[in-house]
């Protein structure tokens, strides 16, 4: 038997998956990208953040990333660049 306050709440809508682990590379760099690529191979993040002053650089590498995703076993991002 359920209790009043089970009765009362209820979950409109399924939970969503928490992220286990989020990560944030600064610097796009070969030694920046060097860490990405090992941390996408690895399955270490649920989420990858790439941070550089650097613009155009900063959206190749990403780009080079989304495109080479196709070859991983951990979902990249379908956003893009943001």
């Amino acid at each position: 038997m359920s209790t009043v306050k089970e009765q009362l709440i209820q979950n409109l809508a399924p939970d969503e998956k928490q992220s286990r682990c989020k990560i944030t590379v600064v610097g796009v760099g070969n030694v920046g990208m060097a860490c990405a690529i090992s941390i996408l191979l690895k399955g270490l993040a649920d989420e990858l953040a790439l941070v550089d002053a650097d613009e155009n650089k900063l959206k190749g590498e990403a780009l080079d990333l989304l495109h080479g995703s196709l070859f991983l076993s951990t979902p990249v991002c379908p956003y893009g660049v943001v």
